[in-house]
């Protein structure tokens, strides 16, 4: 009896080791590309020449978009910032994601969710998503030009194993705090390459 359960238990802890192992090598290309990923983020920020409305998009349009949106309008006086999200409008801001914006100066209060369908992505100079899925789905869906969609995660300064911010939705105030740390970063990032910009 006791082989069996020595079995189970090595395939268990092996199935564990596979699993990190596949998870190491899966984020891999995102560490050792992201420098150039940067680099590209930047380069077609400065191609789009005026930018005067940026749409910041997540799944739900309730964590990520909305408070990414708060700094960029905070920090880029004269430009249209907005956002939007792939899932059903009227959607309030969880209270993990109210409390961290509150002590960093940002309202999300009456902040309610809107869908991509009632926006015009198409308007938007520069459309900013969290995922590099959304920004596919973008470009086929409403056949937005890949030029003009950044994945935030592209504008973090500090290397990452993944591109995608992380969805702090349902997620403890761990997650949210340090997907919000990484939206910080991004933002602080793009503002400085538009203000050097125009």
């Amino acid at each position: 009896m006791g082989d069996v359960s020595e079995a189970t238990s090595d395939s268990r802890s092996a199935r564990g080791r596979l699993k990190r192992a596949y998870a190491a090598a899966r984020n891999f290309p995102d560490r050792v590309l992201h420098q150039r990923r940067r680099a590209e983020a930047r380069r077609r920020v400065l191609q789009l020449g005026s930018v005067r409305r940026i749409l910041v998009i997540c799944y739900g349009n309730v964590c990520r978009s909305p408070y990414l949106a708060a700094i960029l309008r905070r920090g880029l006086q004269g430009i249209d910032v907005s956002s939007a999200g792939f899932v059903g409008p009227g959607r309030p801001v969880p209270s993990n994601a109210l409390t961290l914006a509150t002590q960093r100066g940002i309202d999300l209060t009456d902040f309610r969710s809107r869908p991509v369908s009632r926006v015009d992505p198409a308007s938007a100079d520069l459309v900013i998503v969290m995922e590099p899925g959304q920004a596919r789905h973008l470009s086929e869906i409403y056949r937005l030009s890949p030029a003009r969609i950044i994945v935030a995660g592209d504008l973090d300064p500090v290397v990452s194993g993944t591109r995608e911010i992380r969805d702090p939705w349902g997620q403890s105030l761990e997650v949210f705090t340090s997907s919000f740390d990484r939206l910080d970063r991004c933002a602080a990032t793009l503002i400085a390459i538009l203000r050097r910009a125009y």
